[in-house]
């Protein structure tokens, strides 16, 4: 991705992506420990996960990593209508992932919600995420392509952005480190965290020439 070709600098949308990677942290933590134990962001490990479950007989164990799946699903698939419609667009669906994480945040708080709705509420704006990231050139959410890639790059002396593309790695981390740190002193702040990184992402995402466009 280059400058000309994003109509953005590409150290900010590197700034951007590695934020959203944090915010994946963040959210992938609460969903984990507080949201029924399934990942909100990481599919791979949450259909495992539900193979599991089947070959048991199924059950209440069936329906967390099911309704993950699902939430990612839908995310990916309603964010990428929006870009079918606003090709253009790259602030835009984040502005509306960023609505899901409010209202998760203010849900968060309503102790009579059920967890399971939250977790839907979490996949669904980490597959609208991962849907958006593809425009900026970088995953946000599912990050083992990304170490593989990096370490090989590493090693064979690959694209150095192979290498960089290994911060993702270290924001995802940073993220999860933060939000657990919260989770008990400040259990409100979690989707909180989360709300600000996004919101920090866009302002550093900025808008080209006064106008959304698209980097490819």
């Amino acid at each position: 991705m280059t400058a000309s070709a994003s109509g953005r600098a590409p150290g900010r949308a590197a700034t951007a992506s590695t934020l959203l990677a944090a915010l994946a942290g963040v959210v992938d933590l609460w969903a984990v420990t507080s949201l029924g134990g399934p990942f909100a962001g990481v599919v791979t490990g949450n259909l495992v996960t539900l193979g599991a479950a089947l070959g048991r007989g199924g059950g209440t164990v069936l329906w967390p990593p099911l309704v993950a799946v699902a939430g990612f699903a839908a995310g990916v698939g309603v964010w990428s209508l929006l870009w079918r419609r606003r090709p253009s667009a790259i602030a835009r669906p984040l502005l509306v992932e960023l609505a899901v994480l409010v209202v998760l945040a203010a849900a968060w708080l309503v102790p009579s919600v059920p967890t399971t709705v939250l977790l839907a509420g979490a996949a669904l704006a980490m597959g609208g995420q991962s849907s958006t990231a593809l425009r900026l050139g970088e995953s946000t959410t599912y990050l083992t392509g990304t170490l593989t890639g990096g370490i090989a790059a590493a090693v064979t002396g690959g694209p150095p952005g192979r290498v960089a593309a290994l911060r993702q790695l270290v924001a995802l981390v940073a993220g999860a480190v933060v939000a657990v740190l919260l989770l008990g002193p400040a259990r409100w702040s979690v989707p909180v965290l989360a709300v600000a990184l996004l919101v920090t992402a866009v302002v550093v995402l900025g808008r080209p020439g006064g106008a959304d466009r698209s980097p490819r």
